[in-house]
């Protein structure tokens, strides 16, 4: 379920909504308006699988797997 950045015409609110589907109406939620502008979003880069380094201020993993507990989720 996509999570859409939205800014209010009327009142320039900013803020972020859960859209569940495309015929979903969203309003502003300090001033009740429909009239919005959907914002680009900044996407977040996440590690997957190891194939992308941790940023350096990650902490290291530990011994035994991503959680520690040695449950093999890594």
């Amino acid at each position: 379920m996509p999570v859409y950045e939205y800014q209010c015409a009327t009142c320039e609110h900013q803020f972020e909504e859960l859209v569940l589907s495309g015929s979903t109406v969203v309003a502003c939620p300090e001033c009740t308006s429909t009239d919005l502008q959907k914002l680009l979003s900044k996407f977040q880069r996440t590690r997957v699988g190891g194939d992308m380094p941790a940023p350096a201020s990650a902490p290291a993993p530990r011994a035994g797997g991503c959680c520690g507990g040695g449950c093999g989720c890594h």
